[in-house]
């Protein structure tokens, strides 16, 4: 039997998820605030083994029943709000002696849309998100059209970077601009796969989601521009072409220009979904202006990719007439509006720090993030450190199915607390015991347990 490595033990997670709640503006940056950013991470990462190695998804189900997936929605809306309103008057300050604090303020942003990524990907996380689906709706479309606005400023044109030396010369202020950027890049591309899922699950959102998507935010023709940019291909320093997989760019040589990465995929199923489904395009109104911009989505579609998603052949045909059509396709929904939901968490989050004050905030902010001396920098640090803990997703990818076979300790190594066979991993509650297997930590845990409370 084989076994994965886990970044929460099975006991912990109901604690950790218990613990999420929402944080105001004022508050990002605070030592309650880094404590559920360690949680959030360790969720996530957990939450994508258990999704990747078709695990018990124990991480999703526990967020659904306690309801925790608005005080996700609810975070990212805050952290946006944080870089909007309060990291720039900071950065007019002075500039920050640290950044990797600012920068896991930016990451969490990242790691909440992550999490809502893998958990999304089942309908009934779709159905849980409730109400504030129009929120997460709202967030998504301003993230893809950020997106759009970086590649049209030439981020993936790389052939004109500067070279590493100059980076070093760069101030503090540049960096967590230049930090930022990379960011938004990649919750862009995060928010391109949460929007296929919700649209792929729209009957599930309350009804004002419909016209959300193609009222308010016109997706058909946000999505159309997305595939005309291919924010998910680039050309490097050196002129190779690399293309967006996992999270990073690999180079890519020959034919593996052609294939179609994981977000490049559900960007063209977005399409898809959002152009067959009656519920969504009675209300849609195809003018001339958005005829032009679908269509021309037709010439993107060649032999290869078709070969590789064959479930496209329909768009291909449906593109086809909708390009040669002359006229404009009216809609066939009612065209009043009578009523419709609000979102309202952003709202809520401005109104709140409104009634505390801007400057308020900033000079509160300005004793987290810039005035903070040695000893609080070094022990943030090694806690943030700690909790990224990417070796684990690494030992993760590098696992194989196979049974491990059982080694002899040498001096210098640790020992599973069970089995006696070498552990690299050890109980987060008490820091002391070691385990080399989930299964290990499972059977040992009757007995380790009151030890594990007294020790922690």
């Amino acid at each position: 039997m084989s076994s994965y490595p886990c970044a929460v033990f099975p006991d912990e997670i109901d604690a950790f998820v218990g613990s999420i709640r929402p944080f105001q503006v004022e508050d990002i940056g605070s030592k309650s605030w880094i404590e559920q950013h360690e949680v959030l991470l360790k969720l996530c990462q957990q939450a994508c083994i258990e999704a990747t190695t078709k695990q018990e998804e124990v991480v999703k189900e526990r967020l659904i029943v306690e309801e925790k997936i608005t005080t996700l929605i609810h975070e990212l809306h805050s952290v946006r709000v944080w870089r909007e309103e309060v990291l720039p008057r900071l950065l007019a300050l002075k500039d920050p002696d640290a950044t990797f604090l600012l920068y896991s303020v930016v990451y969490n942003e990242l790691n909440v849309c992550s999490l809502l990524e893998t958990i999304l990907y089942h309908r009934t996380s779709c159905e849980a998100v409730g109400s504030e689906a129009l929120d997460l709706i709202d967030y998504c479309a301003g993230r893809i059209g950020q997106l759009i606005g970086l590649l049209a400023n030439g981020y993936n044109n790389r052939e004109d970077d500067p070279p590493p030396e100059e980076l070093l010369n760069e101030s503090t202020s540049e960096e967590v601009v230049r930090m930022g950027r990379n960011m938004d890049f990649r919750i862009g591309m995060k928010c391109l796969a949460i929007s296929s899922y919700l649209v792929d699950g729209h009957h599930l959102l309350p009804l004002g989601a419909a016209g959300r998507f193609v009222r308010t935010h016109d997706f058909p023709c946000l999505i159309a521009e997305v595939l005309h940019a291919k924010p998910w291909l680039q050309r490097n320093r050196d002129g190779i072409f690399e293309k967006y997989r996992n999270d990073c760019w690999t180079q890519a040589r020959g034919d593996a220009v052609l294939q179609v990465t994981e977000t490049e995929a559900q960007t063209w199923f977005c399409l898809h979904r959002l152009l067959f489904s009656s519920e969504l395009m009675n209300t849609y109104e195809i003018n001339a202006y958005r005829q032009r911009e679908i269509g021309k989505c037709v010439g993107l579609m060649n032999e290869q990719l078709l070969d590789q998603l064959p479930a496209l052949i329909p768009l291909k045909q449906q593109l086809c007439t909708l390009q040669l059509s002359s006229e404009s396709v009216p809609s066939t929904g009612p065209s009043l509006v009578l009523l419709e939901e609000l979102a309202m968490i952003r709202e809520r989050i401005l109104k709140v720090a409104q009634r505390t004050g801007w400057g308020v905030i900033i000079e509160k902010q300005r004793k987290i993030f810039l005035d903070l001396d040695e000893n609080e920098v070094t022990e943030i640090a090694k806690r943030i450190g700690a909790a990224y803990n990417t070796d684990l997703l690494q030992q993760y990818a590098e696992q194989s199915n196979s049974s491990k076979e059982s080694e002899e300790p040498i001096a210098g190594q640790q020992t599973c607390g069970n089995c006696g066979a070498l552990a690299k991993k050890k109980c987060s509650k008490c820091l002391y015991t070691f385990y080399c297997t989930r299964d290990c930590q499972l059977q040992h845990w009757p007995e380790h347990k009151e030890l594990c409370h007294q020790l922690k």
